[in-house]
């Protein structure tokens, strides 16, 4: 069996997250031959671990670059592109449709598998050549963007030249992905919707490939929350553009595999067919996370693991370490992850909150670390401070170590903690504080939780229920 992974931005290039359900798949899954396809940023990036024999290919499909410019004819399916996506009506959507088909059907960049033996070598190999025609390039979008936006019977806030600009830069390098050309495969699996899924969408229309998609995050909802900072014209365009998408992505995908019943309810809202949605938990290797015997020596200390970025929220999680302070003086909080590219501001602004608080000395950014277990076993419970998630990797090993877990009611967290751990709202810096108190002053509720969070992760949340789960899906798109 084949199988086209499709991701964005992620495995095999960047670990931890998403990348490690990746890994997961490729190599718990033997009997599969993996093409992978990942949308990245510059095109000299080469991957971050040695892929593992069943990997026949791996595409990097650029997404900004300098591609070459395609033919006028693309005009009439950008206008169709921009008045589809505007509006709500099955008419909108049919059209958004039909320009993001004809735009892969007559347009195929040249960007080419890559044989994984060739990885060894730079990226920037001149064998590689992973540069190619993009399908929007080189067209006069902001007029068209504003010809579309005058003339829709729409409540739509002003659009200025200057944000027609900007909002087609941003539309145009997100198709780019329709472009891709696959290797000949039986399905393709987008592990998100939005940009994974275009390249899915494509090989569907092409070549008639079925395609299953899974959401650890709600990609729709991430888009929200990271326009905050875009200027209304932008944010509007900007966000129909990708609502559009994700919608049609449900509607097209033959399977959705969300990671949770939050996730679920998110895609029958936009347009998922209830019937093709088959829930599918991310999993553990108990073996990887045996229990954690002992407590640390020392302090009382709450361990947090994961990448330093604005939506696992820190300065929540460290605000909250003011307010357990209150209670218990000697508390401290242990940050353990990497710094990805891009988000050295927002390391740096949390260093600052720490100095601002007065917590110098109470907190410990660890850096990364081999495995989160040994970020546990420097705290007596583990934290979760997200303002978004699909179902948090580190909670599920938080509970196989058997430590008592606090964590934000966000996406799936409930559903995966259920009474097994201490839920709090988000961005609630005395709620989440409180909760730590709670823990941090009984031995006992901690034992009791940590009790039920591995029992409760060893029954329902283990890799080996989640890779039978994806091979029977996997079975069951081959024989449609």
């Amino acid at each position: 069996m084949r199988v086209a992974l499709i991701n964005e931005g992620t495995y095999p290039y960047v670990l931890g997250g998403v990348s490690t359900w990746c890994d997961q798949l490729v190599r718990g899954l033997t009997g599969v031959t993996w093409n992978l396809v990942t949308m990245i940023g510059p095109a000299s990036l080469t991957p971050a671990l040695e892929l593992p024999d069943n990997v026949a290919s791996l595409t990097a499909v650029p997404v900004w670059g300098s591609p070459r410019a395609p033919r006028r004819r693309r005009i009439q399916a950008a206008a169709r592109l921009f008045t589809g996506m505007l509006g709500d009506s099955p008419t909108h959507q049919h059209l958004f449709r039909l320009a993001l088909r004809e735009l892969a059907m007559v347009h195929q960049a040249d960007v080419r598998p890559l044989c994984v033996q060739c990885q060894r070598f730079p990226a920037t190999c001149t064998r590689h050549g992973i540069a190619g025609r993009h399908p929007l390039y080189g067209l006069a979008l902001a007029e068209l963007l504003l010809e579309a936006w005058q003339t829709a019977s729409l409540d739509l806030p002003p659009l200025t030249l200057r944000d027609a600009d900007e909002a087609v830069l941003l539309i145009e390098h997100a198709v780019r992905p329709l472009a891709a050309v696959l290797p000949p495969v039986d399905i393709c699996h987008a592990n998100a919707n939005g940009l994974s899924s275009l390249v899915a969408l494509a090989a569907k229309w092409r070549s008639r490939v079925p395609f299953i998609m899974t959401e650890h995050g709600v990609y729709l909802r991430e888009r929200y929350l990271s326009a905050r900072d875009l200027r209304p014209g932008v944010k509007v365009a900007v966000l129909r553009f990708h609502r559009a998408l994700a919608r049609l992505a449900y509607a097209e995908a033959d399977v959705v595999a969300p990671v949770s019943g939050f996730n679920r309810r998110w895609e029958i809202r936009h347009g998922a067919d209830p019937s093709r949605i088959v829930v599918i938990p991310n999993g553990v290797d108990p073996q990887r996370f045996p229990p954690l015997e002992e407590e640390p020596p020392g302090p009382p200390t709450i361990a947090w693991a994961g990448r330093i970025d604005p939506l696992k929220d820190l300065h929540t999680l460290i605000t909250a370490l003011k307010v357990v302070r209150e209670s218990i003086p000697d508390a401290r909080l242990h940050l353990a992850g990497p710094v990805p590219a891009g988000n050295e501001d927002y390391a740096a602004s949390c260093h600052t909150l720490v100095a601002s608080l007065g917590l110098n000395n109470a907190v410990t950014f660890a850096g990364p670390v081999p495995s989160s277990r040994q970020a546990f076993a420097a705290g007596h419970i583990a934290a979760l401070s997200s303002i978004s998630e699909g179902m948090p990797y580190t909670i599920v090993e938080a509970m196989m170590c058997q430590r008592a877990t606090v964590s934000t009611d966000v996406g799936g967290v409930a559903e995966l903690v259920g009474d097994a751990g201490m839920v709090v709202p988000p961005r609630d810096p005395a709620a989440l504080g409180r909760a730590c108190v709670e823990l941090l002053s009984s031995k006992d509720l901690r034992d009791q939780y940590a009790s039920l969070g591995y029992d409760r992760a060893l029954d329902r949340f283990t890799l080996g229920r989640c890779l039978d789960a994806y091979r029977e899906q996997y079975k069951l798109l081959v024989q449609a």
